[in-house]
């Protein structure tokens, strides 16, 4: 990026008319919280961590794992996303636990021995959530015969769809947004389970720059901007609010992990 100021909004866009919508409600928030000097009003729909460490950013979105890992040096959560759909709960969220649809599985223990698709190592929702659950289980190490990294959700629900994995932990927003628009995919999978809730992604600004009170500016903002947006675009996101948050409502996600690394289950295997 440049050192024009922008805001990343990229998590949860998988498609043309999901960014859209993102877009549609920025776009009233810009509105809303007046000029801003050097802020490019078009979203920017990338992941990388680069994009929360440009001098550039405005407003980014990350998820609460890599946040807790590797991000606070960077970057401080001010809100997060509520939807109104399947495993979300105001500011708490989890992840579906899926298999093939023509499968015999109904559970995670009956998992044993199969390809599980994950989007990638440093996910909470497709990675943290499920080793949390199979430690719960007492599973041990070996539960996999293999660990098949897809790079992303989409690629793990086609992995599962496929019968290439038997098995994948998919973030309920997502899993709602990629299947509401690809019936093929819902009548491919099953959903067996729901994992321990963690607070949702969260949107954050640069630790340098932060200021409680322009943050409590931005949610205010973000409502707003949500109810003046037209049905369409929220529809189309299932969003409800946007809810405060703060650093201390991501611990229990390295609470999960902690618990995964006692019971012996320190990476998915």
């Amino acid at each position: 990026m440049n050192a024009s100021r922008f805001i990343a909004c990229g998590m949860y866009a998988p498609n043309d008319d999901i960014k859209s919508a993102w877009q549609a409600i920025f776009d009233e928030f810009y509105a809303l919280v007046g000029p801003l000097d050097g802020l490019d009003p078009r979203l920017v729909f990338g992941t990388d961590e680069s994009l929360l460490r440009d001098p550039g950013l405005l407003i980014g979105q990350t998820c609460g794992y890599p946040l807790m890992t590797g991000l606070q040096d960077a970057v401080m959560p001010f809100c997060t996303a509520c939807f109104d759909l399947p495993g979300a709960n105001g500011k708490l969220y989890s992840s579906v636990f899926i298999v093939p649809a023509d499968s015999s599985l109904e559970s995670l223990r009956q998992c044993r021995g199969g390809i599980v698709a994950v989007n990638n190592a440093n996910s909470n929702s497709g990675m943290n959530v499920l080793r949390y659950a199979l430690a719960k289980l007492k599973a041990g190490p070996g539960v996999f015969s293999n660990v098949l990294m897809t790079g992303g959700h989409l690629a793990s629900l086609e992995a599962v769809a496929a019968n290439r994995a038997q098995l994948a932990a998919i973030d309920c927003v997502s899993y709602q947004l990629l299947t509401a628009q690809n019936t093929g995919l819902d009548r491919a999978i099953r959903i067996i389970g729901f994992s321990e809730q963690t607070c949702g992604l969260p949107l954050v600004v640069a630790r340098a720059q932060y200021s409680r009170q322009q943050c409590t500016r931005y949610l205010e903002a973000l409502n707003q901007a949500l109810r003046q947006t037209a049905d369409e675009f929220r529809q189309t996101l299932y969003l409800d609010h946007f809810e405060s948050v703060e650093l201390d409502d991501y611990r229990s996600i390295l609470a999960l992990e902690n618990y995964a690394i006692e019971a012996g289950y320190a990476t998915l295997n």
